[in-house]
């Protein structure tokens, strides 16, 4: 009798712990549980859908060895994220996007370069918010290293004015560099001549501090000759 009670009691763990595996292994976690933070260039569910590729990612039993031991899922413009399980059935996705400040055209792809001018992300998507930088000849481009451009100051000029327009918040379409390492920017129907880097922190100031008497017209805004006390700007309208 002794020996069939435990033999009982021994079927019953083994069921138990069968039926406890077969849990955690049917177990998904839902979409509506999964908080997607620092995502500016991807929208909460095109960064779910780049990390759960299948339905086995939700498992919470997979997605701890996943996220603890497995490979990140390459996501472009991402450098890296984080997987945090809150609960059993809950989530938490930090995401760091890589710092693009501006991008040129090489080859039918968009070439994305940082504040130092790596090029860190060739796509063909077009970010929001992010200039195309035209006025620049390529032979070759190599991800991951710095923007082939022979002349330092000219990379200079490129770097300063893309994160002092970052920097007062200014979206531009385009930024063109011409031969004399004139700057000119171009947001919306407005042409802004920029000039030389010379004072190009108080230029792009004053771009900030007129461009909301100026958004809505059409023509060209000329701010080469800055001065302290006087922006010296002048614009000319278009048809």
């Amino acid at each position: 009798m002794k020996r069939k009670n435990k033999g009982i009691i021994i079927l019953s763990l083994i069921v138990l712990i069968g039926l406890t595996i077969f849990f955690l292994l049917t177990r998904e976690i839902q979409n509506d549980n999964i908080k997607v933070t620092g995502n500016i260039k991807y929208n909460d569910e095109q960064v779910i859908n780049y990390i759960f590729e299948d339905k086995w990612d939700k498992n919470p039993f997979v997605l701890y060895f996943k996220s603890k031991y497995g490979k990140q899922k390459k996501i472009p413009f991402v450098d890296k994220y984080k997987v945090s399980i809150t609960s059993f059935n809950s989530v938490k996705i930090t995401v760091y996007e890589k710092k693009i400040i501006g991008y040129v055209m090489y080859m039918g792809s968009n070439m994305y370069f940082d504040k130092d001018g790596t090029v860190i992300e060739s796509s063909t998507r077009k970010i929001e918010d992010v200039p195309l930088v035209k006025g620049l000849n390529f032979d070759n481009i190599v991800l991951n290293e710095t923007l082939p451009i022979e002349d330092k100051d000219v990379l200079d000029v490129i770097l300063d004015t893309t994160q002092i327009l970052q920097k007062y918040k200014l979206n531009v379409d385009s930024i063109e560099i011409d031969d004399k390492k004139k700057v000119i920017v171009y947001m919306g129907n407005i042409e802004v001549l920029l000039g030389k880097n010379k004072d190009m922190n108080e230029k792009i100031r004053a771009l900030s501090d007129m461009y909301d008497s100026v958004k809505d017209m059409k023509g060209t805004l000329d701010i080469t000759e800055y001065k302290e006390d006087d922006y010296g700007y002048t614009f000319k309208k278009s048809e």
